[in-house]
């Protein structure tokens, strides 16, 4: 009787769990980010880039505009003309084409990190990314 108990209460606690759930997942606006010039988009290829502690992108830059997603960890950017920066997990990150990146840096020692990255890509665009030199040593 007890344990019939316990489970009608569980089942009742569950149930009030669920009907305080919002109706959709909520959405949260990270970043509005106009692409200038414009360009006609045809497809978007996606990337999983796995940095190790400290591990430094080269200096590079992309044909095409690149959006990024701090998924795991946070990076140090240099990218263009900007100051460095700091971009923590849950932020993202813009590359515009045509514009060097000198690094995309695991700002952590001695944990990996992670970048989701999307490239905006059109029918005319082979080549995304342009390796400039090798990573500096440290």
């Amino acid at each position: 009787m007890k344990t019939a108990a316990l489970s009608l209460l569980a089942l009742l606690l569950a149930s009030q769990a669920q009907a305080q759930a919002p109706a959709i997942p909520s959405r949260t606006p990270l970043a509005t980010i106009p692409v200038l010039p414009a360009k006609p988009v045809s497809r978007v290829e996606t990337t999983r880039v796995d940095f190790a502690p400290g591990q430094v992108m080269p200096r590079h830059k992309h044909t095409v505009p690149v959006i990024c997603f701090v998924t795991k960890g946070d990076f140090l950017t240099k990218i263009g003309d900007d100051d460095e920066r700091v971009a923590p997990q849950g932020t993202v990150t813009y590359e515009p084409a045509g514009v060097v990146v000198s690094y995309f840096r695991n700002a952590s020692a001695s944990a990996s990190a992670q970048l989701l990255c999307a490239s905006l890509a059109g029918f005319e665009d082979k080549v995304l990314n342009i390796t400039l030199d090798q990573p500096p040593e440290h």
